[in-house]
């Protein structure tokens, strides 16, 4: 299980005006299974997801996860444009511990990206970066995954993903653009309303509690 202990998170604003992302929340939030984060956009699915991969601290309260919980996927962060696909690989490889050689065959048989492997990854077009990448961080081992901008995935490598996170008995969290998504591959859902958390055991329930409040 992942904790959020009043955890709250802001940035700066116009002039000296915070811009409050969450106020204090508390939510326990399953590390083992499909989550999806619901909300408008600009209200923090983004946010939740680096408070989560611990590459944003709160302001306040603490995120407990005693769990391995891979960097975000598609947040842009995790390859260096300037190097190759192998380089970056390479680099992550002795990050986690892992062969090169092996962690390059398995990126490659999951996108099948075969030369370009050795191209800079500033050269892919932002389709095949977003694959690269989702390849790369879903080729090693984590207990739970984190995916932002889930919509913006090409349909068969979202359902790989998925796959390879249930083959390995991992969970997912994912930014749901679209409640239609949450429906089709969450099994949990945490909806984001006014800078507040709230978690929901039925998925349906919760898309139901996010379309109401974004009709007023």
């Amino acid at each position: 299980m992942i904790h959020l202990l009043a955890v709250s998170k802001s940035y700066s604003g116009v002039g000296n005006r915070p811009n409050v992302v969450f106020r204090p929340t508390s939510v326990t939030l399953p590390a083992d299974r499909r989550v999806a984060i619901l909300g408008e956009r600009r209200e923090g699915k983004s946010v939740l997801l680096q408070l989560l991969a611990g590459a944003e601290p709160p302001d306040h309260g603490r995120v407990i996860a005693p769990v391995r919980l891979s960097p975000v996927v598609n947040a842009r962060s995790v390859l260096h444009p300037q190097l190759s696909v192998f380089e970056n690989v390479r680099y992550l490889a002795r990050l986690f511990g892992m062969n090169t050689d092996r962690l390059a065959a398995a990126v490659d048989a999951i996108c099948k990206i075969g030369p370009q492997m050795f191209q800079p990854v500033k050269l892919q077009d932002a389709m095949q970066r977003r694959t690269i990448e989702t390849a790369v961080v879903f080729a090693l081992p984590f207990d739970c995954y984190l995916i932002d901008s889930v919509g913006g995935k090409a349909p068969e490598m979202l359902d790989l993903s998925l796959d390879i996170a249930s083959r390995r008995q991992a969970g997912v969290i994912f930014a749901a653009n679209q409640p239609k998504l949450a429906r089709q591959y969450a099994d949990f859902a945490v909806v984001i309303s006014d800078h507040m958390l709230h978690p929901f055991g039925d998925v349906q329930k919760a898309i139901e509690f996010h379309e109401r409040r974004t009709r007023h």
